[in-house]
């Protein structure tokens, strides 16, 4: 066992807490406080979250998380949030020599295209004049069918009372959605979930965060996002919650249906780890 773990794991013994305690205050998964403890770094998401991990793990059994940071600062990975690098410059110079080179030899066919222009229409106009002639010479008077206004009649109250309800179905629909924040600390209601589903984009803002995505009981996903990294998921409409936990809520940024959400600042004292739990109204 890891010298930095055996420390951690003696002090939460100390306090008297278990894994699954520890788990219940920190809001860290049970798998990744035991890989900390056995000093398995690289079974958590990524080398910025042992940092913070180990600094809320220290924090809650009773030791100063910065002093055991500075102590251990030789055995503990230091990485910084990867910048996402997409040069564009190549692909851009690409798109515009195809562009110009597809108008290029477009031009060389101009004055075949103009040619063929001007026999389409002449025998447009050839035509025209051939069945203007045939039915002058072969005018009959057909008797008016005044079932034919009845049918119109018909029809168009058929079209107005179809063309009524989709737009009653469409405006029940289109109700904006709304998600309030309930009592209970970190648990909001949603409202009004489109029958198409609910668009939920969450963001790393300004630095890297550790996200797990849950619909009921099944997690949908879990991705550790860079800064200005997106990750847009669709919950179904049938669904009756989800929930986002996200490694630090400082950098996470959530948006859904296009409104985002106020989950204000954690004062770095305080665990950066929550779960927000999503409760759709039906």
């Amino acid at each position: 066992m890891d010298e930095i773990g055996q420390k951690l794991r003696n002090a939460r013994i100390k306090k008297g807490y278990t894994i699954d305690d520890l788990q219940q205050i920190t809001k860290i998964q049970k798998r990744y406080l035991i890989a900390i403890e056995e000093g398995q770094f690289d079974h958590l998401p990524g080398d910025f979250y042992v940092r913070a991990f180990i600094k809320q793990y220290s924090d809650a059994v009773g030791i100063s998380g910065d002093d055991v940071l500075e102590e251990y600062k030789a055995d503990i990975p230091n990485s910084q949030p990867a910048q996402e690098e997409a040069p564009q410059e190549n692909k851009t110079r690409s798109i515009k020599e195809e562009s110009n080179s597809f108008f290029s030899s477009l031009g060389n066919y101009i004055p075949q295209i103009v040619v063929g222009i001007v026999v389409i229409v002449i025998i447009a106009v050839i035509a025209f004049g051939m069945i203007h002639r045939s039915q002058n010479a072969s005018s009959v008077t057909i008797p008016k069918d005044n079932t034919t206004k009845v049918t119109k009649k018909s029809t168009s109250k058929k079209t107005k009372k179809t063309t009524k309800a989709k737009k009653t179905a469409k405006k029940a629909d289109t109700k904006s959605v709304s998600v309030k924040a309930s009592d209970t600390d970190d648990t909001y209601t949603v409202k009004n979930v489109p029958s198409s589903g609910l668009k939920v984009v969450v963001t790393g803002k300004g630095g890297q965060a550790w996200i797990q995505f849950t619909e009921g009981s099944n997690t949908t996903w879990q991705q550790a996002l860079s800064a200005d990294e997106k990750k847009e998921t669709t919950v179904p409409a049938d669904t009756t919650s989800f929930k986002i936990q996200t490694g630090n809520v400082n950098n996470t940024e959530i948006t859904i249906d296009g409104k985002k959400l106020d989950l204000g600042t954690v004062d770095s004292s305080s665990s950066i780890v929550k779960t927000l739990t999503f409760n759709i109204e039906k």
